[in-house]
């Protein structure tokens, strides 16, 4: 992809050169000011999600600071923040937080920030507002960008990831976005929000460099591999032959932990000649220190295979503190005995298996898709999961463990991750 950032900030590798004093958070003698809003000129030509943005040489930030309330977000602060000679507008704004927001407000009180920014943060400007969120756990930030910065960077996409596993919410601007950009942060004299020709082909493209970069699910992916149909439904293609499209294996979890820290997630693929999804998602697991005092959420497009059960079902009674529960989308050959014992293996190690239905979709939709746009159900979705249930109920009913497995759903698991 062709770089989409003249000037200077188009040629930061690695190094920022922007902001090239790396001292984070320290005072400054005169903290760059806000501006209220935005001339209708510069939003129109650094707002516009173009695929390649030549000559955008310069970052806007909008924000808007809430107090949470019990009953409703309270508005404290909002204005405008743009790109100096010696600091990128995401330093701009951290530095004016601290000195001018912080200062005035009682220590720990909830604050939830939002941005609007024309570009998403560079390497260095992502590091320093991970580093941020880290120190500052009263604070919720949510980042809508405009166009995606160097999407292909590899260095680039692990500060992106890092800043999201620090809590951070990051996401494409759409429509709803821009008309809440333009209504609030731009002078426009009243006018209206009109949308320019290619900004939802534009939206998707960038959504789907962001999707990639943080592993998650893009909507029509998660449409046709999570859909539970018995058949394979044909999609059109534009020359108005129609394609067959194969069902592959996805694995979203989301992993919470007892000691308030932030979830962690993930959405992992098995690969032609690679592990299936659930060894991937093993390998991940062990990696990690301690789960003792951890609730994983897991959502399958299909059942595991025996291999994968029994591996999940080892890492289970390793683990006897952890609660795991899987969802399933379709069950795999569900006829067969070795997978039916696969299933067994998992109910008897204590693990929790059932089948998706509208709550889970939904659930998984807004976790590993997008919180910004509702799930929007397929036909006969709640009718095909019913069906699979009692294919799943037989199944325990067969092997006699219908007892063992109410018993574990009777246990105080939490409701569903949300």
């Amino acid at each position: 992809m062709q770089p989409q950032r003249l000037g200077p900030r188009a040629e930061m590798e690695p190094v920022c050169l922007g902001y090239s004093h790396r001292i984070p958070y320290s005072p400054i003698r005169n903290p760059k000011k806000p501006m209220k809003k935005l001339s209708q000129e510069t939003f129109w030509f650094h707002f516009e999600n173009l695929q390649h943005a030549q000559g955008r040489n310069n970052t806007f930030l909008c924000y808007e600071v809430n107090r949470k309330d019990c009953d409703s977000p309270v508005s404290l602060f909002q204005g405008v923040f743009k790109e100096e000679e010696d600091k990128h507008a995401e330093i701009c704004f951290l530095h004016w937080f601290r000195d001018q927001v912080l200062t005035e407000l009682p220590p720990g009180e909830e604050l939830k920030v939002t941005w609007y920014i024309s570009w998403s943060p560079c390497v260095d400007c992502t590091e320093e507002v991970a580093r941020f969120l880290a120190t500052h756990h009263n604070l919720s930030l949510a980042i809508f960008c405009s166009r995606i910065y160097y999407p292909k960077k590899q260095n680039y996409q692990q500060k992106l990831r890092r800043l999201v596993l620090e809590g951070a919410q990051v996401a494409v601007m759409d429509l709803p976005e821009f008309k809440k950009c333009w209504n609030k942060f731009v002078y426009n004299d009243g006018q209206p929000f009109r949308p320019w020709e290619s900004l939802r082909k534009n939206f998707r493209f960038q959504d789907s460099n962001l999707q990639e970069i943080l592993s998650l699910l893009r909507g029509e992916v998660f449409s046709l591999q999570f859909n539970n149909s018995h058949w394979v439904q044909p999609i059109q293609h534009p020359s108005g032959q129609l394609h067959y499209y194969r069902r592959k294996s996805y694995l979203c979890y989301q992993l919470e932990q007892s000691n308030g820290q932030e979830s962690l997630k993930g959405c992992l693929l098995s690969k032609k000649g690679k592990p299936h999804a659930e060894i991937l998602f093993l390998d991940k697991m062990w990696s990690m220190e301690e789960l003792s005092q951890v609730r994983i959420t897991c959502y399958l497009t299909w059942s595991p295979c025996p291999n994968c059960a029994r591996q999940l079902a080892a890492f289970k009674k390793d683990h006897p503190g952890l609660i795991l529960r899987i969802y399933t989308s379709r069950l795999y050959f569900y006829w067969r005995r070795k997978f039916q014992k696969g299933l067994c293996s998992l109910w008897r190690s204590g693990i929790q298996v059932d089948v998706m239905d509208l709550p889970q979709f939904t659930d998984c939709w807004t976790n590993f898709v997008t919180p910004q746009r509702p799930f929007m159900p397929w036909n006969k979705l709640e009718k095909n999961s019913c069906r699979i249930k009692k294919r799943l109920r037989k199944i325990k009913e067969s092997w006699g463990l219908q007892d063992l497995v109410n018993d574990f759903e009777n246990l105080h698991l939490g409701p569903p991750l949300s």
